[in-house]
């Protein structure tokens, strides 16, 4: 009986993370299209809507604008003023860290310079701002903070390693909750990243997309029939594309990301003219007015580039592939070099459909994508302190 009684409850509570989940990513959404999409009764819907009404995570907020006749339905959505969450995004020269609701606007910011701290410097700093926004703030509102983070981050919990920011085995996550008593969630930044762009474009979920990010090294993420993988893709930045290629930090030599960074461009342009320039902006200006040695340099980076991503398409066989330009934003030429690459190396059958769409994702993208991802798992029926019983 007990066990009946268990499992009878668990479903419930399944069901109701379910409808939750629905109405956060689809607004203004009637009982009877929740039924319809979820497979669950309308008389379940009604139940469960009742349910989450009186907790406040979600309201009511008018009726169906159609022409037919009839009783409209009641449309439902996601009340992201409910509680609220601690966003952080660690970059390499800032981090950030945004007080917002449930859907990532922001209340409050700080951002503080970190490029020259040490790992403690920088957790020292980050326990500090964290704790005097919990201090005035509500703490009962805060439900979790979420971190996103250039590296490889291993079971949704420790951060191990990130050639940017030169961190290696930190535990992150442990670190924080001790300090704040808080659930903390760490997670790749190109994901968190590639959620939101995911989220925004209303991507068709019969898409194999890949999402290639070239801030802060070079990382992919792959959707599969709308599901994102839960990890980038193997660390294809610190993929081998030249035996004896650049150093990199991991260890090895010639990572993609080794080869085709901001870093190499500019120094192999000035190994070549014997003259510096200020930025991988005016090196494409230099390009584009036919300068050899520009030329050379932004073709080389832009080969090692588009060797990489055509080994992406021919491993994946994507039917979209997203490039965050990121720190190449100011050189287009680069990633036109790159996609003439991959389309020469990829095998054609796998490029004659393949899309290529280029985007400029912010920090204000990242601190929506981190708050997405964080209400993903503090709604998830795995995680033990669910307000959703």
């Amino acid at each position: 009986m007990n066990k009946q009684v268990g499992n009878s409850q668990l479903m419930q509570q399944m069901n109701r993370l379910k409808v939750l989940d629905f109405i956060r990513r689809h607004p203004d959404v009637s009982r009877p299209c929740i039924a319809e999409n979820t497979g669950l009764s309308l008389a379940s819907i009604t139940n469960t809507t009742s349910y989450l009404l009186d907790l406040g995570l979600i309201y009511e907020c008018g009726v169906e604008k159609v022409g037919r006749v009839g009783r409209k339905s009641v449309l439902l959505r996601f009340c992201a003023t409910k509680y609220d969450l601690i966003c952080i995004y660690i970059s390499e020269k800032y981090i950030n860290i945004a007080y917002t609701d449930l859907e990532g606007k922001t209340k409050e910011r700080i951002k503080i310079e970190s490029e020259n701290l040490s790992i403690e410097e920088t957790m020292a700093e980050l326990k500090e701002n964290v704790l005097s926004l919990v201090k005035r703030y509500d703490r009962e509102r805060i439900l979790g903070i979420g971190i996103a983070i250039s590296g490889l981050v291993l079971d949704d919990n420790k951060f191990v390693m990130s050639s940017r920011l030169k961190w290696k085995s930190f535990d992150i996550k442990k670190s924080l909750e001790q300090a704040t008593n808080i659930p903390v969630f760490v997670d790749n930044v190109s994901r968190t990243k590639a959620v939101w762009y995911f989220c925004r474009k209303n991507i068709d979920t019969k898409d194999n997309m890949l999402f290639v990010d070239m801030e802060n090294g070079i990382g992919a993420v792959q959707f599969f029939d709308g599901i994102i993988s839960r990890s980038t893709l193997g660390e294809i930045g610190h993929t081998t594309v030249e035996r004896n290629g650049e150093p990199c930090f991991c260890g090895n030599t010639g990572c993609l990301e080794a080869m085709c960074s901001p870093h190499r461009l500019l120094s192999l342009y000035e190994s070549v003219s014997g003259e510096k320039t200020s930025s991988i902006a005016e090196l494409d200006k230099l390009y584009k007015n036919d300068d050899k040695d520009a030329i050379y340099a932004i073709s080389e980076c832009g080969r090692y580039l588009g060797i990489g991503l055509a080994n992406l398409v021919n491993l994946f066989n994507p039917s979209v592939m997203v490039i965050n330009t990121g720190d190449f934003e100011g050189c287009p030429s680069l990633i036109k070099e790159a996609e003439q690459e991959l389309h020469r190396r990829a095998y054609p059958t796998l490029t004659q459909k393949l899309s290529i769409k280029q985007t400029q994702e912010t920090e204000d993208n990242i601190i929506y994508g981190t708050a997405f991802n964080l209400c993903d798992r503090l709604f998830d029926i795995s995680y033990n302190k669910n307000i959703v019983e």
